[in-house]
């Protein structure tokens, strides 16, 4: 049984996935999202980083000047570093933004849009030095290493022939003055960067496939878990049939109480049972059970037979019996012959002697043979 638990075979199931997901455990790969930065990165600085830097150096300039003139008072000293300030986040606060976009992009491409409030909450186990030092040596960590090692390689070797591509450029930077040095040198980085980009982002992208793989092996389940899986969201099998079953004699019941209005007579017991019995003289053998009930139904089928005219005979034990060995559809048993044919007599006595009555119920047993 232990081996057959520990066999997961099956994959996770839509619940156990929404279960792990609520919790923050999903298939990600940190390197993609790095990578979607990184190129972000590399995009904004192709595109802006020489105007960013010409008005920073504008602005230090002008600060060197200020400084070796020698005049500054607490009003200038106030307005250059307001000025500090602004060119700071003027310069600043789009590349923030930047980074902050392609961080949530890089995320969300992963696993969706995902708020998971259990990641919040502290867990101090995290803390324990000594829990620390054991994943240290762990299968897991060794893993990892080689996978560092592995991707430090191929960034390696993505640098060493990006800088190769670049360096016939560095020769004629001599030749040039000190502005154009610096956009030369910012366009080389921004395209290294791109380069170094590129390839982080194909090794990311492996990472993840490989992210997922391992957090569907981690999710996998057991036979014996996706049953119980079962039992605890839809209930045990043989109790949802047992439901579906009571479900049915209670809907058989109820159709059976409504037939009372076509019988010749209920017997009670006379609170807690009642049988209805009709009689179709000529066309029946014996007489036949149209409906049965007890408690509740028996008190209901004590007003349609009220309602009715229907004659109610309290007899208990031939109620108990009629109740114990028939049911509703079938015809009495033998036995019961000699005392039920007494009740039909002088039910049917009774019906003649009242002509109103007789010619109502002689109408609604023709409507019940009929039906």
């Amino acid at each position: 049984m232990a081996d057959a638990e520990q066999n997961r075979s099956e994959a996770a199931t839509p619940h156990k996935l929404k279960k792990a997901r609520e919790q923050g455990q999903v298939a990600k790969s940190r390197d993609l999202s790095l990578s979607v930065v990184l190129i972000a990165t590399m995009l904004y600085a192709s595109s802006q980083a020489w105007s960013v830097w010409r008005t920073v150096f504008g602005f230090a300039r002008a600060l060197m000047v200020e400084a070796g003139s020698g005049a500054l008072d607490p009003a200038l000293l106030e307005a250059l570093v307001g000025r500090m300030i602004h060119v700071c986040l003027v310069a600043a606060t789009p590349f923030l933004v930047v980074v902050v976009i392609a961080a949530v992009i890089g995320n969300v491409l992963q696993v969706g849009p995902l708020f998971a409030p259990a990641t919040l909450e502290p867990k101090f186990e995290r803390l324990n030095p000594v829990e620390g030092f054991k994943r240290l040596f762990t299968i897991q960590s060794i893993y990892q290493a080689l996978r560092l090692l592995v991707k430090l390689a191929f960034l390696g070797i993505a640098v060493f022939f990006a800088i190769k591509s670049l360096l016939p450029q560095f020769y004629s930077l001599g030749g040039l003055g000190a502005v154009r040095q610096a956009k030369i040198l910012l366009d080389d980085l921004s395209s290294l960067g791109l380069k170094i980009g590129a390839v982080f982002m194909l090794l990311a992208m492996f990472d993840w496939l490989l992210a997922r793989r391992r957090f569907a092996k981690r999710m996998r389940m057991s036979r014996r878990e996706v049953k119980d899986e079962v039992k605890q969201r839809e209930g045990d099998p043989r109790i949802r049939a047992r439901l579906r079953e009571l479900r049915r004699d209670v809907l058989k019941r109820s159709l059976a109480v409504s037939r009372t209005r076509h019988a010749d007579v209920v017997i009670t017991n006379p609170v807690h049972l009642a049988v209805a019995l009709r009689y179709v003289e000529g066309e029946m053998q014996a007489p036949q059970m149209v409906a049965k009930g007890r408690g509740l139904m028996a008190a209901v089928m004590r007003s349609i037979a009220a309602r009715h005219g229907i004659p109610i005979v309290p007899n208990a034990p031939l109620a108990r019996a009629l109740y114990r060995e028939t049911e509703p559809g079938r015809h009495i048993p033998p036995a019961m012959y000699p005392t039920v044919a007494k009740i039909i007599v002088w039910v049917f006595a009774r019906r003649r002697s009242s002509p109103v009555r007789g010619a109502a119920a002689t109408a609604g047993t023709a409507q019940g043979s009929r039906r």
